[in-house]
């Protein structure tokens, strides 16, 4: 059977590789180390939330200064 290296320690197929002895669990914990720590991506809530009130508050003034100078937004349409 053919095993493309790429997906050899892919994690659908990682069970059935090990128990068809493809890789060794030795060999799956290695890979595992050599992973590089990506922590610093992982998604926060409460940061998302004062991003999106950071956002909403920022275009609020844009919208009421552009008013306030005479300005009117324009959509252009198809």
């Amino acid at each position: 059977m053919h095993i493309d290296e790429g997906k050899k320690f892919d994690k659908r197929n990682i069970e059935r590789n090990i128990k068809n002895g493809v890789i060794t669990l030795k060999d799956y914990q290695a890979y595992l180390a050599k992973l590089p720590d990506v922590s610093e991506k992982i998604f926060n809530p409460d940061e998302d939330e004062l991003t999106s009130d950071e956002q909403e508050t920022s275009s609020k003034k844009e919208s009421s200064s552009s008013l306030k100078d005479g300005k009117k937004k324009t959509v252009k349409g198809k």
